[in-house]
Order: structure tokens, then sequence, then C-alpha cells
């Protein structure tokens, strides 16, 4: 929360800005900080240096191309209708000196990174379980952004995704606080309660309440 809190960014809120993922190690409840998608592009606007960074999906009915080397190039066209399952992902940005970047992954390289990368990939809390699309887009950004000229201060703040620290009287700065995270193969994912309400992902409505609400046996 702390984490949250100094990088200006919500936590498990329907603005996707961060996610609170927990985890039961060796029997001690731990708890992981994630930035989401839209986090990592506040934190890139407010570098000061990026004036355009969008992420987005590629359907196997669209019309993509690129192309890499000394000049290069990307074209998409997204299809007007039944444009298919989605098979790649793509993320650019743009810097107030004109400078541009590009990075493109397919569907298999983002579950081969997340797998790798991610120790909440299975969880049923985990926004790879829940937003698959979002999750996609903030690790193809991860990777587009490593090659723009950004400030020391976004890089501290991106470096604390995937972090699990202790904040005391003592700490100072949480951001420069070390990482505890000591997750190995007996770490388990907690599992989403069975009776969690269903929320619209846009406006955080719930769809629909839990049997025992609905029973008005909860408050």
């Amino acid at each position: 929360m702390m984490q949250a809190a100094q990088l200006g960014v919500e936590p498990n809120t329907p603005l996707g800005q961060a996610y609170l993922i927990p985890y039961r190690n060796h029997g001690r409840l731990e708890c992981q900080f994630q930035l989401g998608y839209k986090g990592l592009i506040d934190l890139a606007y407010r570098s000061g240096e990026i004036t355009d960074v969008t992420a987005h999906e590629v359907h196997e009915n669209d019309e993509f191309e690129y192309e890499l080397g000394l000049t290069p190039k990307l074209r998409h066209v997204p299809a007007l209708k039944d444009r298919g399952r989605v098979t790649m992902y793509y993320a650019i940005w743009h810097t107030k000196a004109g400078g541009y970047g590009f990075e493109v992954m397919s569907v298999e390289d983002i579950q081969k990174h997340a797998k790798a990368y991610s120790q909440s990939y299975s969880s049923n809390y985990s926004p790879w379980t829940k937003n698959f699309d979002a999750m996609a887009k903030k690790t193809v950004l991860k990777q587009a952004l490593k090659y723009a000229p950004l400030k020391t201060e976004f890089v501290r703040g991106v470096s604390a995704d995937g972090t699990v620290k202790s904040f005391t009287k003592d700490t100072g700065d949480i951001l420069d606080a070390p990482d505890e995270n000591t997750y190995d193969a007996e770490a388990e994912t907690v599992e989403a309660p069975q009776d969690e309400p269903a929320v619209d992902k846009e406006t955080g409505e719930i769809l629909e309440k839990p049997k025992e609400a609905a029973e008005g046996n909860l408050l």
C-alpha cells in the first residue's frame, strides 16, 4: 500500500493501475505489489519525456506488418468486423524530442514471459487470470519502454513491480527498501473465495452478489 501511495496509483480498483496479489509462502501470508498497464502508462507520462504511449492487440484478420533494421516501420489497420482471435500485442512511444520506438510480441511470447517472470500467473487472484489482455499490454509496454529515454524516477517506479516489501519507522523511502520476494517452488498462491462477486472492470459495478449476501447473511 505504501508503494502504491508513493507512486500515486490505486491498487485493486477498476482503474487497473496496480494490484496487490496475496501468496502463502511456507505458511506465511504475503503480498506482492504489481503495476497494471494503465499505471505504467501514467508513470511514463509523468516522466515529462513522453508525449504519447499506447499498446494495442492485433487480431488475425487485421492488416498488420512491421519491419526492424535501420528504418523500423509498423502498420496496423484493424478489421472493421470479424477480427478473429488475438495473435499479437504491440506498444509504441514518442518523445518530446521526436524519438520513437515500438515492441511487438506474439501471444505465445507473452505467455512464456508471464510464466517465467510472474509468480502470480496461476493465482485465481492474479490479473493474468482476470484480465489477460491488460497484463499482456503491460508486458509489451515494459519491453518497449526499456529503450525510451526516461528519467531515473520512472525506472525506480517500474522496479517496484512484482516486489514484496516491509514498511517500518526506519524504512525511509519505500521504493529503496529491499525486495523481500523469496518465493520458491513451495510457495502457494491463495485461492480466490468461491463467493467473490463478479465486478464490471470498466465501471466497478457489482454484477452478481455472492450467495450469502443475497440471502442477507452478509453485511
